[in-house]
């Protein structure tokens, strides 16, 4: 009987270690109902709006050419998202990720004609050591050509932390988007599903489906 006691608080120790591991709480921003997330956290520089049609932020530039930086849509995690921020700095295993698109609505200006070319590019900005850093993992994120009767793209770009120059110890966070085309073609692209979260090691699962056997073993002993 005091073999099974003991037993029974090295599994629910085992439990609690699992569960604080995976402690941060995601954040995630669907712009489902404008471009401002309510905590402390949205778009605040470059042109944009957000679609009612799409439910999803529009950069609405209508200059073609390079657009980053201050003239393409920042997402800024202010207070108090940017405690969380700091606190996802901090783990290695932190990533964020977003969704870019186009569709037909995003070629309004210009006198689009098929096989024009057009890019979509995301940085990183932060107050740590590595600054502003665009693209990550080299190379352009989207690289393609406009086709009149298939206009529509999506793109998903899942990243650490470090792959955008977020840093432990750093304290505030921006994510910037842009475009780059014709110089008289606009690209009015959209941002959506802006998501931060950690990804447990292989040990948090293992200790969470000890967790898991240790109460059906408890159960059935009942």
């Amino acid at each position: 009987m005091k073999r099974l006691g003991i037993s029974k608080y090295l599994l629910i120790a085992a439990i609690a270690v699992g569960m604080n591991t995976g402690a941060h709480a995601d954040l995630l921003y669907t712009f489902d109902t404008g471009s401002s997330a309510g905590d402390g956290a949205g778009f605040n520089g470059g042109t944009f709006t957000w679609s009612s049609l799409y439910q999803n932020v529009q950069h609405t530039g209508t200059a073609g050419g390079w657009n980053m930086g201050g003239s393409g849509p920042k997402f800024e995690f202010s207070w108090p998202s940017q405690t969380t921020m700091a606190a996802y700095a901090n783990d290695p295993n932190a990533h964020v990720a977003f969704d870019l698109s186009v569709n037909a609505s995003s070629f309004t200006v210009g006198g689009w004609a098929d096989w024009d070319w057009y890019q979509l590019h995301f940085a990183g900005n932060s107050d740590g050591s590595a600054g502003w850093t665009q693209d990550a993992g080299g190379g352009n994120p989207v690289d393609t050509n406009y086709h009149p009767a298939t206009p529509d793209g999506s793109w998903h770009f899942d990243l650490t932390f470090a792959q955008v120059g977020w840093q432990p110890g750093d304290s505030w966070f921006q994510l910037f988007f842009g475009s780059n085309s014709d110089s008289a073609k606009p690209v009015q692209f959209y941002v959506d599903n802006i998501h931060v979260y950690s990804v447990p090691e292989p040990s948090t699962f293992a200790l969470a489906g000890l967790g898991a056997a240790a109460l059906l073993i408890f159960r059935r002993r009942k």
